[in-house]
């Protein structure tokens, strides 16, 4: 089977109209027989199979635990008669993540997995759990590996992740397949309130412990006014094995704020802060939910989406850096003054109010297309795009129409009390996208793990999602090129854009 890891921290695409949308079947993973609660997927392919982590609990007052099912992807989703008990649509079903078993860590209340391959039998999912049942928010960050046989899980080890202090929270990942690590990054903080710094550890999976030299996690958030309330960091790893990192300085109110940018290298043997918390996406609009997308180790694009109105779609901002211009000092870059550093042009883009979403996630594939999803607004349907990058108006090209998915279902997504939600999903090289949310089943207060597919124009291969696979002899990205990034579209018409938006709904 060829495989293409991908994540929820990663994410995206139709290449059909909304009216081929409706024409699918949406399909729950767990059995809707049982009241339950199931929410934040994230997705891993080994093609035609669809692997998803994700987090269940009978209600939303929790505790939630960690689950694993597998689909066929290849599944008919234009048979409207599709169910779950459909003979071999359940891969795997859903099956819960002991937190119990000797030689396992005990851990309570899962939020927020992260799941990859590292090889065709063996699984492995970051999450952040508590260690003991308390109403305080004190995660920290655990590993699980999951052995497969004929798609089945045949054992599980769950192990908190040593060597790192305080609380822990909302983890990206990508592993290196040669050394048998995970580059993680992360949000901690000392206790249960204040902002979050970020991080980065690399972490055996053999001993679930950070490892290499200096051996203890490296300070990322280092610039005044660099930490976060949901700083959300995206890791990408390079063809060099270099990892680029960017997250929120965000705070709770709707003041504006930036995206930091950050890399991590090896260099003598030693994990490095070759360049240090800089600033690219500016404080002239909230931004949130970066997303990293690496071209190649001298293009690398910061994706993120301005959350200024609160619980409404927002513009879509990047920027396009070359990392390889830095003298990689350990320093910031001046970004002011350092003409070479942001590409295609210099600055940072806005999107037109077509692209607006809601809490995004997005990838780069191997087409330099840009597949990005997200909600319409809070508590509406998943919007899919698939789009590249142009150097003159309108600045960006659909390669697929837009599509809303889910449209034979009246399960829209909805996330925990003080916590947030996003779909995920998975490519199939046959030509097909399939797509995983979180759906409320109005009047019952249960939520089920929805799925759909759809067909795509093309297949498309990657191996960019967040939570990759690299082998260090060897790596996805490598040799690919941007299409270029768009200039500034006039503040006036995009405001104008939003007023009718508002006015007029979508």
């Amino acid at each position: 089977m060829r495989r293409f890891p991908t994540t929820i921290c990663a994410v995206v695409l139709v290449a059909a109209m909304a009216a081929t949308a409706a024409a699918e079947k949406t399909v729950a993973v767990n059995d809707p027989a049982v009241p339950g609660v199931f929410d934040q997927p994230s997705v891993a392919v080994d093609d035609p199979v669809i692997s998803v982590a994700y987090i269940g609990a009978s209600s939303t007052a929790g505790p939630f635990r960690l689950f694993y099912a597998s689909i066929n992807g290849d599944s008919d989703f234009t048979n409207l008669s599709l169910s779950r008990t459909t003979a071999g649509f359940l891969v795997a079903p859903p099956t819960p993540i002991d937190n119990t078993a000797p030689g396992n860590d005990a851990y309570v209340d899962a939020r927020h997995p992260r799941i990859a391959f590292r090889s065709d039998t063996e699984v492995v999912i970051f999450f952040q759990a508590k260690t003991v049942a308390s109403p305080d928010p004190t995660y920290v960050l655990y590993l699980a590996r999951l052995t497969l046989e004929s798609g089945l899980v045949v054992k599980q080890s769950v192990r908190i992740v040593t060597g790192i202090s305080g609380f822990t929270e909302d983890v990206s990942f990508a592993l290196v397949t040669s050394d048998g690590t995970a580059r993680v990054a992360y949000a901690g903080r000392p206790g249960i309130s204040g902002d979050f710094n970020v991080y980065y550890a690399k972490v055996s999976l053999d001993t679930a412990a950070v490892t290499g030299t200096p051996g203890t996690p490296l300070l990322l958030s280092s610039a005044t006014g660099s930490t976060g309330t949901l700083p959300l960091p995206s890791l990408q790893i390079d063809s060099s094995v270099r990892s680029h990192i960017a997250w929120a300085a965000n705070d709770n109110s709707s003041s504006p704020n930036g995206i930091y940018y950050a890399l991590v290298k090896e260099t003598d043997g030693a994990d490095n802060v070759a360049i240090a918390a800089t600033e690219l996406l500016g404080r002239s609009r909230k931004w949130g939910f970066p997303s990293t997308l690496v071209s190649s180790t001298s293009s690398v694009i910061i994706l993120a989406v301005d959350e200024s109105l609160p619980g409404t779609a927002g513009n879509i901002g990047l920027v396009n850096i070359n990392p390889d211009a830095d003298d990689q000092d350990g320093s910031p870059v001046q970004v002011t003054t350092d003409t070479d550093f942001l590409l295609n042009p210099p600055g940072e883009a806005i999107l037109t109010e077509s692209f607006s979403l809601y809490r995004p996630e997005a990838f780069l594939d191997s087409l330099e297309r840009i597949k990005i999803t997200g909600y319409g607004n809070n508590g509406t349907r998943s919007t899919y795009y698939d789009f590249t990058l142009l150097n003159v108006s309108p600045f960006a090209q659909f390669k697929n129409n837009p599509a809303t998915v889910g449209l034979d279902s009246s399960e829209f997504p909805v996330s925990l009390t003080g916590d947030y939600t996003r779909a995920a999903f998975g490519f199939l090289t046959g030509g097909k996208v399939v797509i995983f949310w979180s759906g409320e089943v109005a009047g019952t207060g249960n939520r089920n793990l929805d799925v759909t597919g759809l067909p795509t124009a093309s297949a498309i291969e990657t191996d960019e999602s967040g939570c990759g696979v690299v082998a260090k002899s060897r790596a996805g990205g490598a040799g690919r090129n941007a299409d270029g990034l768009f200039l500034v579209l006039p503040l006036a018409f995009l405001w104008m854009r939003r007023v009718l938006r508002r006015t007029l709904g979508d």
